[in-house]
């Protein structure tokens, strides 16, 4: 007979004996489970992933005349020289010259052996222009040529025939050679909508130049005042033309976009009493005209490659290269004739057909 002591161990013998197999069975099995229960989940209809596919949404292009304006700070005192900049890359091989009056056509300095000729007008050549292409800055590009003798058409904002011509003849004396077609602003360096007189040099023969870098600057000005544009400058607020009001508190001066200083006598005093018992403080630059814009959602732009901005009437229609002329938090303005009725709203988050810049 056994005794009691003896079961009992035989009993822990056979559970401790078992104990292994059942750890195994657990290691085994719940893998198992674990997968099959991925692949139930997988199979069955998800919410979630019905719910993905996204709407287009169109949206109208209104069309209204507004009129730009921006905030600026004024400062009455010494208004320092303007910095004026060149857009070409290499090494300059002739220095500007201290004292010379740059206006169009004008050489500023040298660079690769090639010229940089002084451009007079109210804004940049901010792009590359060819055949085809229209806008303001085709204006000016045409006025431009026609003031240095190579362009006799009319003014038009228009990249024809006439202005091809003009292009090229102007890019054989800019040393690139005959059949060039397209006027580069690196061929030019605007010093803004006045004749500049070159007070210092900024780029001394052998200095390495990259798109930006300044060159010559022009005299400062004495009691005048001096008025800080947002970055990037107002123009890249919205369209201002070439004259603009400067309001300060309540008195209006005229002022030029991007000059960053009024130097008029009367106006520097009736500034000057505006801000007074300060010598600074606070303006509102504000276009002299109003202007046609077109107004779409700013969630309607796409920037594509190289910075190239695009809309879309809609999710399979080819993209649109647009050129913003100003806009708020959520709407941008577009010129007026943007062939446009509507646009697609929403382009980041639907399938497009083609991506901006194809």
């Amino acid at each position: 007979m056994a005794r009691a002591g003896d079961v009992e161990h035989q009993s822990r013998g056979e559970h401790g004996a078992a104990a292994p197999w059942l750890v195994l069975g657990v290691l085994l099995v719940a893998p198992v489970l674990l997968l099959g229960g991925w692949w139930l989940v997988a199979r069955a209809d998800n919410p979630t992933r019905a719910a993905a596919p996204v709407e287009a949404v169109v949206a109208p292009v209104a069309r209204e005349d507004v009129r730009a304006e921006s905030t600026v700070t004024v400062k009455v005192g010494d208004a320092p020289g303007r910095d004026v900049t060149a857009a070409a890359t290499g090494t300059v091989t002739r220095a500007a010259q201290v004292g010379v009056v740059l206006g169009d056509g004008v050489e500023v300095l040298r660079v690769d052996d090639k010229p940089l000729r002084a451009m007079v007008s109210s804004a940049p050549a901010w792009r590359a222009v060819t055949v085809g292409d229209k806008g303001p800055d085709v204006t000016r590009v045409q006025e431009f040529l026609a003031s240095v003798g190579y362009f006799h058409g009319k003014a038009d904002g228009i990249f024809g025939q006439p202005t091809r011509q003009a292009v090229e003849a102007f890019n054989v004396d800019a040393g690139l050679g005959r059949g060039v077609a397209t006027f580069d602003p690196a061929t030019v360096v605007w010093v803004g909508p006045e004749p500049l007189t070159v007070a210092d040099v900024l780029a001394p023969e052998g200095a390495s130049l990259a798109p930006g870098t300044p060159v010559v600057r022009g005299p400062g000005r004495h009691d005048a005042v001096v008025v800080t544009e947002p970055q990037g400058g107002i123009r890249a607020v919205g369209d201002f033309g070439d004259q603009a009001t400067l309001v300060v508190g309540g008195v209006s001066v005229s002022y030029v976009p991007g000059s960053g200083s009024v130097g008029a006598p009367a106006d520097v005093e009736a500034i000057r009493a505006a801000l007074a018992p300060a010598a600074e403080g606070v303006a509102e630059v504000t276009a002299t005209q109003a202007r046609a814009v077109a107004i779409v959602p700013a969630s309607a732009l796409v920037q594509g490659a190289g910075g190239t901005l695009c809309v879309y009437a809609s999710a399979d229609a080819s993209p649109l290269v647009v050129q913003p002329v100003g806009g708020g938090v959520g709407s941008v303005q577009l010129p007026s004739d943007v062939p446009l009725q509507h646009v697609l709203a929403n382009p980041g988050r639907v399938a497009l057909d083609q991506p901006c810049g194809s």
